[in-house]
């Protein structure tokens, strides 16, 4: 069966040959052609060649090559396909393993459930919800996301990951960034409370992309926040919204804060501490970040965030505790452990309750509400603080002193031989 469109020649054959006509090679299609330029009539061509008239015909106003194309086999899901689209039409929401059980049950089909998914996925083709520029009023969203640096800088000996917790402002363009070396809920919660302090005021309405440090769990528009991030929200009495999976684009504020981040700021940065590193970002972001002009809006970031920070919410009067916490037991040496490093209790509080307390720069212990013990974090694995005392060296031998020893002389032999006489 012979096929044309749009002057290409497609040759269907619907079984290797058997009842279908015969395909011509790309080499004939030539000769035609060059042929009928040459001013030759289609029966000379054909007698010449050996091929029909009609072939001849279709070889010389095709444009491009002939071309094979096997017929389609069909799918064991053609005769269903009806049962399949009124499912659809009644579900909208049913899942491709629930219509493999109807067909299997009602239908008697025999395939598997990848096949029915592919089919669905046809039927019901992915809604692509068109965009939408948003506006923002001043103070009214901040945004946040995490951001990995895109490379390893060696602290303390080690290569380390460092993750940024990343707070734009999309009204102004102006955001800030929290570093740390893990992602953890006390890393997410501390740079909030950094975040918010820098910006001086609270924010309506706070915008996530499903962070597993903000929701614990999602089932379609049903959202469970986390209980330390409720905790958070209550304390600085703003709004939380988490973003429909898949659709960054509800927040691109903070994408593209992760992106200059990562381009403006991070490469050909040295420093040994995540103390300095901090020092270079506020630099960077006062100096360079504020002060230029929004590349849309044409705005200068720092104006619009001076304008901005008049409609924020006042902060509350005492900071969110974000540092972590774990009741321990003092041991026998006094050392708690925390992330592979070791500090010590006072040693009046051996086999009493304590409270370990930690964030991003600092470890202390407190007993009874109060802080007796406190020190610079370590992220250096086997770390004491204090240093164990050192076991003390046996004690010197004493040097022996000198006995003087007469010298004694011994007879001659003549002095032996007169006492024996």
């Amino acid at each position: 069966m012979a096929t044309e469109g749009a002057g290409i020649l497609e040759l269907v054959n619907d079984g290797f040959g058997e009842g279908g006509e015969e395909v011509r090679s790309a080499v004939e299609w030539a000769q035609v052609r060059a042929m009928a330029a040459d001013g030759m009539s289609r029966r000379e061509i054909a007698v010449r060649l050996g091929i029909d008239r009609r072939t001849v015909k279709r070889l010389v106003e095709a444009v491009e090559p002939p071309r094979y194309v096997r017929a389609p086999a069909g799918s064991m899901l053609d005769p269903l396909e009806p049962v399949m689209r009124r499912l659809l039409a009644e579900w909208p929401e049913i899942k491709a393993p629930r219509v493999t059980e109807v067909l299997r049950e009602e239908h008697g089909y025999a395939g598997s459930v990848d096949l029915v998914r592919k089919r669905m996925a046809v039927l019901r083709p992915r809604q692509v919800r068109p965009a939408q520029r948003t506006g923002y009023r001043p103070g009214q969203v901040l945004q946040v996301d995490w951001g990995e640096m895109p490379t390893r800088p060696k602290i303390g000996g080690r290569e380390r990951r460092v993750y940024a917790l990343v707070c734009a402002l999309p009204f102004s363009g102006a955001s800030t960034a929290h570093f740390s070396f893990d992602m953890t809920i006390e890393s997410f919660l501390e740079g909030h409370v950094r975040a918010l302090e820098w910006l001086g005021g609270v924010p309506r309405e706070l915008v996530y992309d499903n962070l597993r440090s903000a929701v614990a769990r999602r089932d379609g528009d049903q959202v469970t926040w986390n209980a330390r991030f409720v905790q958070l929200r209550g304390h600085y009495a703003f709004h939380a919204t988490a973003c429909t999976p898949g659709t960054p684009r509800e927040k691109g504020a903070v994408e593209g804060a992760v992106r200059h981040l990562k381009t403006g700021f991070w490469p050909a940065r040295r420093f040994a501490s995540l103390a300095e590193l901090d020092e270079a970002f506020a630099d960077w972001r006062d100096r360079v970040a504020l002060a230029r002009r929004h590349a849309t809006a044409r705005h200068i970031v720092a104006e619009r965030l001076a304008a901005e920070r008049e409609n924020l919410r006042t902060l509350p009067p005492v900071a969110f505790d974000a540092a972590g916490r774990r009741s321990s037991r003092v041991p026998l040496d006094g050392y708690l452990k925390h992330a592979a490093s070791f500090y010590r209790a006072p040693e009046g509080l051996v086999h009493q309750r304590v409270e370990l307390r930690w964030d991003r720069d600092r470890v202390w212990i407190e007993h009874r509400g109060q802080i007796v013990a406190a020190y610079a974090r370590r992220y250096e694995p086997g770390t004491w603080q204090p240093a164990p005392r050192m076991r003390p060296e046996p004690p010197t031998v004493a040097p022996l002193a000198p006995i003087a020893v007469p010298d004694v002389i011994p007879p001659e032999l003549g002095d032996y031989a007169e006492l024996c006489a």
